[in-house]
């Protein structure tokens, strides 16, 4: 796996270099002095609040504590700490996720399997709402006939392979495909064998968190519907923050050109999720979609540029407020915690089976 990732790094550098080595970077940086301190502000303010609702989406689905602006601030930087995780480290998102469900038990309290299981939902409703997203800037690039009949295609091919994919994760969530999991299991590979208590304990968790997903979606269908909502708007922000930031370079577009530029980002992004950090890949579906919108690969690699400085601020952020947990002693959190009571204890869904 360490060489794989570490060959699409490779390969993700190489396909950046080929890009600049193309384009302009003398223009590159002049749009970007056009920018402006306060265009720049109003960019990073978007994509800001945009964290904030995909942290909202999050929220939603953690049971055991009550919605509040409170919670929503640990939340977030959390949520901070888990996306350094994910860009910095050659794990991604196993690196990231683990890290959130580590702090949230350590510093407030939570157990991992709840946590857990409201990542795993946070994944379903931001898909879900990606799905929607892309499906619009995709129908409007269809319509504006903006790209050759290859990339069309091939977008069309990768729009449907992820809304499969979301269609496949939804039911498997609801049909307790985790604990027939389990069953499998016992009554094979774990068949006669003896087995360690810390074994026993992770198939429990396993059990308990279909548990949950299943209970989620039967019992939680308002928090559902709201938390695929936020995650929508977060996908919106981002195209806002485009919108104005590819104005103010001075490429006018309208509103519908940032969603199409936002939605074939998305797309190509969760298609080669698999390239660290999406060097190169990022920059290429930029310049390809801004060419096609603006007539010039500058407004996309300027744009990449600001997306890049977004994540600098944003991964800095996060490594900040993680060292920070790292030398805060739990007590003091358990403290601020019980003077705000936010905190609600709330059992395991029963077992549906």
């Amino acid at each position: 796996m360490r060489r794989f990732m570490l060959l699409m790094l490779l390969l993700g550098i190489t396909l950046l270099g080929a890009i600049v080595y193309r384009t302009d970077m003398s223009e590159v940086w002049e749009r970007l002095r056009q920018l402006g301190p306060g265009s720049m502000l109003l960019v990073l303010g978007l994509y800001l609040a945009g964290t904030f609702s995909m942290t909202g989406s999050w929220l939603l689905t953690l049971k055991p504590v009550t919605p509040s602006l409170g919670w929503l601030w640990r939340l977030w930087r959390v949520w901070l700490v888990g996306n350094a995780l994910e860009y910095t480290t050659p794990f991604g998102t196993l690196g990231g996720e683990p890290a959130k469900a580590i702090l949230l038990k350590r510093h407030y309290g939570l157990r991992v399997r709840d946590v857990t299981s409201s990542l795993v939902l946070t994944r379903m409703t931001d898909l879900m709402a990606q799905v929607v997203f892309i499906s619009i800037g995709f129908a409007l690039i269809l319509g504006a006939d903006l790209l050759p009949v290859p990339y069309r295609l091939a977008a069309g091919s990768g729009l449907l392979l992820l809304t499969l994919g979301a269609v496949f994760f939804f039911i498997a969530q609801q049909r307790h495909v985790l604990g027939r999991l389990r069953g499998w299991l016992e009554r094979g590979w774990l068949r006669n064998r003896s087995l360690s208590e810390k074994v026993l304990t992770a198939l429990d968790a396993v059990h308990d968190i279909d548990d949950q997903l299943a209970a989620f979606y039967r019992t939680d269908k308002r928090r559902f519907a709201l938390s695929v909502l936020a995650a929508f708007v977060e996908w919106t922000l981002g195209a806002s923050a485009a919108w104005v930031a590819v104005n103010a370079l001075g490429y006018p577009i309208s509103f519908a050109d940032a969603l199409m530029i936002e939605a074939f980002l998305a797309l190509v992004r969760s298609t080669l999720f698999f390239v660290p950090a999406d060097v190169g890949t990022q920059e290429g579906a930029l310049v390809l979609i801004c060419s096609a919108v603006t007539g010039s690969p500058v407004a996309g690699l300027a744009l990449a540029a600001i997306r890049r400085m977004r994540d600098l601020l944003l991964v800095s952020s996060g490594l900040a407020i993680g060292s920070h947990y790292s030398l805060r002693d739990r007590p003091v959190a358990e403290r601020e915690l019980d003077e705000e009571a936010t905190l609600v204890e709330a059992p395991l869904p029963p077992r549906t089976r």
